[in-house]
């Protein structure tokens, strides 16, 4: 089992931190800022469950030590399950709160892992992974396209990427784009979340 620190009120949070980006003349900010990273939200929990139930599956076979990245992280249960794990793992998030909360959950757990790197996946990757994933990160419609390039250049040849999400009309369209682009895809759901593994096969 997984111990998280989170906001204990998501929603006040949110409302005191527009209020004072409002009073300071800042609100251009506060979309960047927002703690949406402060609570666990069902694809998350999701994710995890799905990581648990087919680790064997989705790791690369033939690897000693994969490289692992979550993107958009947030409080990062699934980082913190497969660190759990022995694995090495990266999450990453931009909003400046997030190592401070992963540092927590960390000791929490008792866990030497994951490492963080501030990382913007709305930006080309300069290193290269074998297993990415990401929950709840196409909620605009800019997201599918970005997403897609930035897994064009961070999957390794032979590499998967796990995406979930609770059902956004964006999906289907990132899905679509994956499937175009030349991914491999396998869909799953659970709990109302849907599940997309996308596989990178080696060009020949």
């Amino acid at each position: 089992m997984i111990q998280l620190e989170s906001l204990s009120d998501i929603d006040k949070t949110i409302d005191e931190l527009f209020e004072m980006y409002q009073t300071n003349g800042e609100t251009e900010l506060f979309e960047e800022m927002c703690p949406y990273f402060g609570t666990l939200w069902p694809a998350g929990r999701v994710l995890t469950e799905y990581v648990s139930e087919h680790l064997h599956e989705i790791l690369p076979a033939g690897l000693l030590q994969p490289r692992i990245l979550e993107i958009g992280c947030g409080l990062a249960l699934p980082s913190l399950y497969l660190s759990k794990c022995g694995l090495k793992v990266s999450a990453t998030d931009i909003h400046p709160d997030v190592p401070v909360f992963l540092d927590v959950n960390r000791r929490h757990n008792l866990a030497d892992g994951p490492r963080f790197i501030h990382l913007d996946w709305r930006e080309s990757a300069a290193e290269s992974w074998d297993l990415i994933l990401a929950s709840d990160v196409l909620y605009d419609k800019t997201q599918p396209h970005t997403l897609l390039r930035f897994l064009s250049s961070a999957l390794a040849p032979n590499g998967k990427a796990v995406i979930a999400d609770p059902g956004r009309s964006y999906l289907p369209v990132f899905f679509d784009s994956a499937v175009q682009t030349g991914f491999r895809l396998k869909r799953a759901g659970m709990f109302g979340v849907l599940i997309g593994e996308l596989t990178r096969d080696v060009v020949s």
